[in-house]
C-alpha cells in the first residue's frame, strides 16, 4: 500500500498584513495542487505566540482559513480574550493542509494538536474550549499516519514548540489529559455522571453520591479529567456559576491535574480547582457545600486521623461539603493502613450509589492488550492469591521474579531507556 502524501505546512506572521501577502503573492505562487488544497478544502490552523519564554497557542479547523483568520482579527477589536494577545504579541500562524482533509478528519487532527500541544512542557496555556471526538469516517484509518507526518514537520518548524511523538507520551499530563478520545464505555460513563450532576442541582440536592468502580488500566483519570473539564465547559457556555473541585491524595498527580487546569485557563477564571482532601476539608463547611467534588483515586482517602486530617473518614467528610460526590475507586490499589477500607463501610457507599442508579462500573482494560488467559493468569495471581501454571503464550509479555524491589526498578529503568531508543 502507497504511503499517505506529505501535509502542506505554511508559516507566516500572525497579522492582516502577512495573511494578505500570503493570500495574494506567497500563495498564487505555489503549484496549482498546493493552492487548491489551501484554498478549497478545510485546514487546520495554530494561533501560536511566546508570553515570557513560554508559549500560548489556539488550534481550531475551518473551510476558509482567510475568512477565518480576518474574523479572529476583527474580534480581537471588541472582545477581550486570546484574540488581542496576537495583535501585542509576536505571533505566528501555522496553516495546514492535506489531500485527504475533510470535516470530520480536520476535527480530529484538532483534537489531537490541542491533546499534544497541551503536553508540551513549554506551552502555559491552550485557549480552546473542548475537544470534538469523531466516530467513523473516510480516511479513518490514515488518520494515524496523516497526524504523524503533520506533527514532524511541524517539528521542523519549531522542535521547542512541537517536540517529538514520544516526549509527549511520556509526559504525564498527556497520561491525564481531558483530550483524549473516549472509549464507548467512557463517553457512557461520562454522560451518566454530567447528566446526574445536571439533575442533582436542578434539584438542590445534597450528599449525593456517584460511584465508579474500575481497576487500574480501565481509565478513571482520564474519565475524571474529561467529565470534570466538560463539566466546566458546560456552566460556561450556559453563562452558569459552577464551583468544582478535583481531589486526589497523591502528590504527584496533583501536580499534573494542577498544571491540566493551568494551561486549560480555569485556575485563571474560577482559582484554585484543584486540591488535597484534607485541603478541601479544612477549607468548605458543611453549610456551604460545592456543587460537585471529583475525587480521583478514591481508594487514597484516610479512614482515620493523621497530620492536619483530624477526622475519621474523608469521604463522609467529603460529601458533606459537596452537592454531589463523584468518586473513581479500585479497592484493589489500597497502600497504608490508614487508607484501609473495612468492607462493611466500602459496601455501604457502594450500595448507596447502587440505590439510587449513580453506580458505574468501568471494565475495559486499556493499559494491558493481552489475551484471556494471560489476565486469567493476572487476576488470579493478584486478586485470589492463587498461583495458576503460567500459559504457554504470555501475550506477548515477559515475567520476570525479583528478590527485592531495589532489582525491580533497576529493570524497568532499563526497559524504559531501550523503549526510547
Amino acid at each position: 500500500m502507497c504511503s499517505v502524501a506529505k501535509p502542506i505546512i505554511k508559516q507566516i506572521r500572525d497579522n492582516r498584513e502577512a495573511l494578505d501577502f500570503f493570500e495574494t503573492v506567497s500563495l498564487p505562487a505555489e503549484d496549482e495542487k498546493t493552492q487548491a488544497i489551501i484554498m478549497n478544502f478545510p485546514t487546520v490552523y495554530i494561533h501560536n505566540w511566546q508570553d515570557s519564554g513560554a508559549f500560548e497557542v489556539y488550534v481550531g479547523e475551518t473551510n476558509n482559513i482567510f475568512k477565518r483568520t480576518r474574523q479572529h482579527y476583527d474580534a480581537a477589536l471588541n472582545q477581550p480574550g486570546w484574540r488581542n494577545k496576537l495583535s501585542k504579541k509576536d505571533a505566528s500562524l501555522f496553516i495546514i493542509g492535506h489531500e485527504y482533509f475533510n470535516k470530520s478528519l480536520t476535527l480530529d487532527i484538532e483534537n489531537r494538536l490541542m491533546h499534544y500541544m497541551m503536553s508540551v512542557e513549554r506551552v502555559k496555556h491552550v485557549y480552546n474550549l473542548r475537544d470534538n471526538p469523531q466516530t467513523s469516517y473516510y480516511p479513518m484509518e490514515e488518520f494515524d499516519e496523516i497526524f504523524g507526518k503533520i506533527w514532524r514537520g511541524l517539528g521542523k518548524e519549531n522542535k521547542n514548540l512541537f517536540p517529538t511523538e514520544s516526549a509527549i507520551k511520556d509526559s504525564a499530563i498527556y497520561k491525564a489529559s481531558p483530550f483524549h478520545k473516549l472509549t464507548k464505555e467512557q463517553e457512557k460513563a461520562r454522560e451518566l455522571i454530567i447528566q446526574k450532576v445536571s439533575e442533582a442541582l436542578e434539584k438542590e440536592e445534597t450528599k449525593q453520591l456517584i460511584f465508579i468502580d474500575g481497576e487500574a488500566g480501565t481509565g478513571k483519570t482520564v474519565l475524571t479529567s474529561s467529565t470534570f473539564y466538560e463539566l466546566y465547559c458546560q456552566a460556561e457556555e450556559s453563562n452558569k456559576a459552577l464551583k468544582c473541585q478535583l481531589l486526589v491524595n497523591h502528590d504527584e498527580q496533583i501536580i499534573v491535574y494542577e498544571q491540566i487546569a493551568e494551561k486549560l485557563g480555569l485556575t485563571e477564571k474560577y482559582g484554585k480547582v484543584v486540591s488535597k482532601p484534607t485541603t478541601f476539608i479544612n477549607n468548605h463547611s458543611e453549610n456551604d457545600p460545592i456543587d460537585v467534588a471529583f475525587v480521583d483515586e478514591a481508594h487514597l482517602l484516610l479512614t482515620q486521623g493523621k497530620q492536619s486530617y483530624r477526622g475519621e473518614n474523608q469521604l463522609k467528610d467529603i460529601i458533606d461539603r459537596a452537592r454531589v460526590t463523584v468518586v473513581m475507586f479500585d479497592e484493589n490499589q489500597i497502600l497504608t493502613t490508614e487508607q484501609f477500607w473495612e468492607s462493611q463501610i466500602l459496601g455501604k457507599y457502594r450500595n448507596q450509589a447502587k440505590a439510587e442508579n449513580n453506580h458505574i462500573a468501568l471494565y475495559k482494560q486499556l493499559r494491558m492488550q493481552v489475551d484471556f488467559a494471560t489476565m486469567d493468569w493476572i487476576d488470579s495471581f493478584t486478586k485470589e492469591r492463587c498461583l495458576k501454571k503460567i500459559p504457554d503464550t504470555f501475550g506477548g509479555y515477559d515475567i520476570k521474579v525479583f528478590d527485592k524491589p531495589e532489582l525491580l526498578d533497576v529493570e524497568i529503568q532499563k526497559k524504559a531507556k531501550e523503549s526510547v531508543l
